[in-house]
């Protein structure tokens, strides 16, 4: 049964708050211009790959713009989306700097993701896992977000299971510069900065960031800087052209998980089984992309894209409570990426119509190399400090090589409705070489998928004060393993005396691509409740995706594999409330129920994902310069185990920013976890069967100042 002591808390709090503001902001509104009148804004949104109306999307979509991500106490665009429903985080490091998506009942337990992300739409999914590095973009580069949630393989292909982000990093916006500088408790400090404007007539946006932090638990330092920029080569009123370019370089300890009594003991310690581990890395990618008109109505638009990554990872996998094994990686990931899309509108019919249709490649290699580092028991770790790399224990090269074609086609055969028909598509070939001391033979797969979706959008009501649209749709979408997950050589030697040692290796080449249909309904409403007062908006979406050969993470087998059926299921919804353009009150709840279908579990919860997650809040800003926010995220009902035998204890936290603006000089001031709440926020079951659970600890109150000069 669900608790509801913390929804309440969440609501009762809002209301308090919500009384506080307008008493605050009271003077601000009496001095507005009483003849403003309030009126519905036009969100155009692409998600979809075509140019259309938020509210007459076929699918859940929301936007965050980055104006509004000013009042919002965040630390990195996980941040940022954590304020849309729909999704959750999270997060190893315990302070949010390592977070891990949980969306429509899909979790990769950071070694997977179901979330594609787009930066200025080329993708920055890790090319072994399909991670992100959430931290590779400075929040005040960012000029928005859309965020499209379920399965969108007719439109973007693999990995698009769960959602896709969009990210623009350049716009419409008037020329700008902006510099500022942070820090905070557990050693934080960081610097950010964007400029924006015009040289030699052309566009260009330019932005780079650093940060530092020691950490809230023992072993968990944290450093990135970024840098990067787009340069528009040729802008009429037919054509553009424009480069860009990234750059991303960060290193990082990892603290570990901890086990029940050493949670009881001190939760900012690191077992010592992870005392050794670091990664660092690079990330270097640059992309031209364009558009043009050919015709009055027809538009072509592509984009050529390359990345190139080089890591140095150590990393410890913890067999038992007393026993582990790590390893350093090398590793080497590149990729060269295009896409080309036509899109054709009035096509000769007696009603508005448009066709949409493209082809996408790309062509991704993998090369790895296992090093020996350390293998045993606690007082073996204890009684190290320090190691030096051992042989090399296995290497190989991978690769994938990708090609798809897409067709959308939309039609409006009345003013008020608006029809999707869509398919892509994709081919995928994976293929691994193994080089000594590997050993076996060349390993290849193909796999083919294809992705229909059909989808409406109707306009019930199309009144003065009141907006509404319903949609729904249905589509089917497919997620392939990934190169890790096929070919990954990291390996472990087991010895059960008197039998020789044996080696088992974590991927698993006969993995099966998964996939699911989808049938999904929603509405998007907006009324102006009070003319020139009160303006709300609120968005509903109901899913449910049955879903075939899941891939998982077998605690007990040590390996990848497809655990056969799931229902995936759940509700989501959005209510915000705008007076007088001063203040918002916001409340999002996202309900996710995944169950197995088959097998030893069938009935139970997939572990580790949160079903309840209710995320609401206050921002405000006054005449005077001075603004803020407060935020209040409650996590409810995750089961860490297959069987459901145990569950992590619900939390909710407060957060806070206030913001004063004087002249060119801004101040915020952010404080997290206001109330020193002690939480965890995920964790899993011992694979050795002691029956202990291991549980990530996030970090108790820790505030940041940031300045920021912007003219």
């Amino acid at each position: 049964m669900l608790d509801l002591r913390p929804s309440l808390g969440v609501l009762a709090f809002i209301c308090v708050m919500t009384q506080y503001s307008l008493t605050f902001l009271n003077g601000a509104v009496a001095d507005e211009d009483s003849n403003k009148i309030y009126q519905f804004e036009e969100t155009i949104v692409t998600a979809e790959r075509m140019e259309h109306s938020l509210l007459e999307s076929t699918a859940a979509v929301s936007v965050r713009t980055g104006a509004e991500m000013e009042y919002f106490p965040l630390k990195n665009l996980a941040d940022a989306l954590e304020t849309l429903p729909g999704i959750a985080f999270l997060n190893r490091d315990g302070l949010g700097r390592d977070p891990l998506a949980t969306l429509r009942g899909f979790y990769g337990g950071g070694e997977a993701e179901y979330l594609l992300v787009m930066i200025d739409g080329k993708s920055i999914n890790e090319l072994e896992k399909g991670l992100m590095n959430w931290n590779a973009i400075p929040l005040s580069s960012i000029e928005s977000i859309e965020f499209l949630r379920g399965g969108a393989s007719s439109l973007y292909g693999d990995s698009a299971i769960g959602g896709i982000v969009k990210v623009a990093t350049s716009g419409k916006q008037k020329p700008l510069s902006q510099i500022s500088v942070t820090g905070g408790n557990f050693g934080s400090i960081g610097a950010q900065a964007r400029s924006s404007g015009i040289w030699n007539g052309r566009e260009y946006v330019v932005f780079g960031s650093g940060e530092r932090n020691t950490g809230f638990r023992k072993h968990s330092y944290r450093a990135a800087e970024n840098f990067g920029g787009t340069f528009t080569l040729l802008k009429t009123p037919n054509s553009s052209l424009s480069v860009s370019t990234t750059h991303h370089f960060q290193q990082f300890d990892e603290p570990g998980p901890l086990i029940g009594n050493e949670l009881d003991i001190s939760r900012s310690q690191s077992t010592p089984f992870y005392k050794f581990d670091h990664t660092a890395d690079r990330t270097h990618r640059a992309a031209i992309a364009g558009n043009h008109n050919l015709h009055d109505r027809v538009n072509f638009s592509g984009s050529v894209s390359g990345e190139i990554r080089e890591a140095d990872a150590v990393r410890t996998l913890q067999l038992s409570p007393e026993f582990a094994d790590t390893k350093n990686r090398l590793l080497t990931a590149s990729r060269l990426t295009s896409s080309l899309q036509l899109t054709f509108d009035q096509l000769g019919l007696p009603f508005d119509n448009r066709l949409s249709l493209g082809i996408d490649g790309g062509l991704h290699s993998l090369s790895s190399e296992y090093y020996q580092f350390l293998l045993g028991g606690m007082a073996d770790y204890r009684s190290m400090d320090s190691v030096t790399r051992g042989n090399l224990d296995e290497q190989g090269d991978s690769t994938r090589h990708s090609a798809a074609g897409f067709l959308q086609y939309e039609l409006l055969p009345i003013q008020r409705l608006r029809v999707i028909l869509g398919v892509r598509t994709d081919v995928v070939r994976d293929q691994f070489t193994p080089k000594s001391p590997s050993e076996g033979e060349r390993q290849s797969t193909t796999h083919s998928e294809l992705s229909p979706k059909a989808g409406a959008n109707f306009r019930y009501l199309n009144a003065e004060r009141h907006i509404g649209n319903l949609y729904a749709n249905v589509s089917r979408s497919f997620k392939t393993p990934t190169l890790d997950q096929l070919y990954d050589q990291r390996s472990i030697i087991f010895q059960i005396p008197p039998n020789p040692p044996f080696k088992v290796l974590l991927s698993s080449s006969d993995l099966k691509p998964q996939f699911g249909t989808s049938i999904e309904v929603g509405s998007y409403h907006r009324a102006i409740l009070s003319p020139n007062l009160l303006y709300g908006e609120f968005s509903l979406a109901a899913y449910t995706m049955d879903m075939k050969d899941e891939l998982d993470f077998d605690l007990q087998q040590l390996k990848y594999v497809n655990i056969g059926r799931s229902r995936h299921q759940g509700v989501e919804t959005g209510l915000r409330l705008t007076i007088k353009s001063n203040l918002n009150v916001f409340l999002n709840y996202t309900h996710q129920s995944a169950k197995s279908r088959i097998g030893e579990y069938t009935g139970k919860f997939l572990k580790a994902i949160p079903r309840d997650v209710i995320y609401g809040g206050i921002n405000a800003a006054h005449k005077s310069g001075v603004g803020g926010s407060i935020t209040v995220k409650s996590t409810n009902r995750i089961f860490l185990d297959d069987a459901n035998t145990m569950r992590l204890p619900n939390y909710t936290i407060v957060n806070s920013r206030l913001k004063y603006q004087f002249g060119l000089v801004s101040a915020t001031f952010d404080v997290f976890n206001i109330f020193n709440q002690s939480y965890s926020t995920t964790g899993y079951a011992d694979a050795s069967g002691s029956g202990q659970f291991y549980f990530y600890p996030a970090a108790g109150r820790h505030m940041l100042l940031s300045l920021n000069l912007q003219r």
